[in-house]
């Protein structure tokens, strides 16, 4: 079955909800990252209404999570708002909810993945209820110290292990995995947890910055992720989900969003195991 191509929102910062549904599709991109806050601006009901309108898939929810306060929320209340997402999350049919553990915040890494593993004692649970997936994202590097205290890769699937595969899943972002191609069979080995593959490009830093420079997502072609080979064993290992453009921030200010959304088109028309978006009058 060919992957659902598809758009996350924050790939057009400034443009509203509508303007992403409609301009999207317009490209013959049926499916769509979403982000929560652009949702909170023209209410859950209207987006709903709009997405049933369009027939507009949702590869994804972003996001809830930071249960160590690194987002400035309580657990308590990360959790409230984690379980908000999750109803929300279904009521649009939604791939998965994007769930993001949070940076240390002062607590050792021990405590930090304590607190990540208590919150998904009680949200997978509920998210089973609803019959909603959570994803969460594997990054190593200075680029995740704000969102992730899971340090390896090894141990972020040690942690998937002690969780039901239909109900906690991960996300392959080639932005934060890309330009390691030997961890292409760990991704392989858990294939049936694989709910989202993120597109975007980075740069290989060389040298003493590699372990303090930040790296900028790219469009795809701009940087130095091979990926053609990333599509291509993902596919052999018969992952089936959407295929998202995800790239933002100083490096594509410049970049107008007509053209973020051709670069996809372009990057997609390259390999034959994806379907290339059709654009509709």
């Amino acid at each position: 079955m060919p992957m659902r191509i598809a758009v996350s929102e924050f790939s057009t910062p400034c443009w509203s909800f509508h303007q992403d549904v409609i301009k999207y599709a317009s490209r013959g991109i049926n499916n769509i990252g979403i982000s929560r806050r652009k949702v909170e601006d023209v209410g859950s009901s209207e987006a709903i209404d709009l997405l049933f309108e369009m027939k507009m898939g949702v590869s994804s929810v972003s996001w809830a999570g930071g249960f160590t306060g690194s987002d400035g929320l309580s657990f308590v209340d990360s959790i409230d708002d984690a379980i908000e997402a999750i109803v929300f999350s279904s009521q649009i049919d939604a791939d998965c909810l994007l769930i993001y553990p949070g940076g240390r915040n002062g607590h050792t890494h021990r405590h930090a993945h304590r607190l990540f593993e208590n919150a998904l004692d009680t949200l997978i649970p509920i998210a089973a209820d609803y019959n909603m997936p959570l994803a969460i994202e594997p990054m190593v590097g200075p680029e995740s110290s704000a969102w992730s205290s899971l340090n390896s890769y090894r141990s972020f699937f040690g942690l998937l292990d002690n969780f039901p595969s239909e109900y906690l899943g991960c996300v392959v972002d080639l932005f934060h995995c890309g330009l390691d191609k030997s961890l292409l069979d760990l991704f392989q080995d858990n294939a049936d947890r694989i709910r989202l593959i993120q597109i975007a490009d980075r740069e290989q830093v060389k040298g003493r910055s590699t372990q303090t420079k930040l790296a900028q997502r790219l469009l795809p072609g701009v940087g130095d992720v091979d990926i053609a080979f990333w599509l291509d064993g993902l596919v052999a290992a018969s992952v089936d989900c959407g295929l998202e453009l995800e790239v933002y921030g100083a490096r594509n200010q410049t970049i107008g969003y007509e053209q973020r959304l051709a670069a996809l088109e372009v990057c997609l028309a390259r390999h034959p195991l994806a379907p290339t978006p059709r654009a509709t009058a």
